[in-house]
């Protein structure tokens, strides 16, 4: 890993590594770079802005606690899941 390259030193090593690559690599990892780059954080302006409405207000937590587990159960592949 490079630290405290210079931009110079640092674009030189890229150009080494993509002359390296195919041209369906090397698209790859520019939609890989651009999809790291629309998901990096922004700073919240309002708590309003985190507010979720994706669960039903007539149901408790407690059935939201059961649905998670359920479904991490799911992922995991465990047959217990099934029981729902």
């Amino acid at each position: 890993m490079m630290t405290k390259a210079s931009p110079a030193k640092v674009r030189d090593a890229l150009l080494d590594v993509v002359d390296e690559l195919s041209v369906n690599r090397v698209a790859e990892v520019l939609e890989f770079a651009l999809f790291i780059k629309a998901r990096q954080a922004t700073p919240v302006q309002r708590l309003d802005d985190l507010w979720g409405d994706f669960w039903p207000e007539d149901e408790s937590v407690d059935d939201f606690i059961s649905a998670v587990r359920r479904w991490r159960r799911v992922d995991v592949g465990c047959s217990a899941a099934k029981s729902y």
